[in-house]
């Protein structure tokens, strides 16, 4: 079963007034199907309405979840970057060594 939310539905669904009345010619099938509510339409192409009453997608704790999950990765990166510069650092020393030995 596909899964949409409400706004691609409405979509497709004038989409197929269009191609109804356009392409096949079928003007009465097309006000049938301009008639349809959205759930009615979800339910006879057995597309699942992620969103029917139109509230976003994204729930409180899903968001709380990415949200802590951008923390840790930006964490991550942090401690990734520390590496990067140790290595740098043991590969390309800074000139400061050099001037010591050479005065």
């Amino acid at each position: 079963m596909k899964t949409l939310a409400r706004q691609q539905l409405e979509s497709r669904k004038a989409q197929a007034v269009r191609f109804t009345r356009d392409v096949l010619g079928d003007d009465d099938r097309a006000d049938e199907i301009e008639g349809e509510s959205v759930e009615d339409y979800a339910e006879r192409k057995h597309i699942k309405l992620v969103n029917p009453g139109g509230e976003p997608i994204m729930s409180v704790q899903t968001r709380r979840e990415l949200l802590d999950r951008i923390k840790e990765l930006e964490s991550e990166n942090e401690d990734l970057q520390t590496k990067l510069d140790d290595i740098a650092d043991l590969v390309a020393p800074e000139e400061e060594d050099e001037d010591e030995s050479g005065e």
